[in-house]
């Protein structure tokens, strides 16, 4: 993440070359672990091979939150959920004090194209 996508690598820790037969994979394996306990998520090809040199999975796999982090993101669902229940039932009685007045929104008439109205101004010359 400190580097641009296709730019400079923070930290070269080995290579994979699948072509050769005396060494396909040399990784730093120290380094490696390093990276990942401060919070690198390899990709799914550099974990297989990570896996392979003996690094465990439980290094990059994601961790349960504690206890207190789920109550609080709980807890702040059930607050975003009551707040739009609030609004909905706010906006209820407006809508229902409209209809009780009779007055009723005008229907929206479509929007006529030019050939329909081509069609309308021929009618209506025609009948004229």
């Amino acid at each position: 993440s400190r580097t641009r996508r296709d730019g400079r690598p923070v930290e070269d820790l080995g290579f994979y070359d699948p072509e050769s037969t005396k060494e396909p994979v040399r990784i730093d394996v120290e380094r490696a672990k390093y990276w990942l306990s401060v919070g690198a998520r390899p990709s799914a090809t550099v974990a297989k091979i990570l896996k392979g040199q003996g690094v465990s999975s439980s290094l990059w796999l994601k961790k349960p939150l504690p206890a207190a982090a789920k109550e609080k993101k709980a807890s702040a669902k059930k607050e975003a959920s009551k707040k739009v229940a609030e609004k909905k039932k706010a906006a209820k009685p407006a809508a229902k004090a409209k209809a009780a007045d009779g007055a009723a929104a005008p229907k929206k008439r479509k929007a006529r194209t030019a050939t329909s109205k081509a069609r309308g101004e021929k009618k209506a010359k025609a009948g004229a």
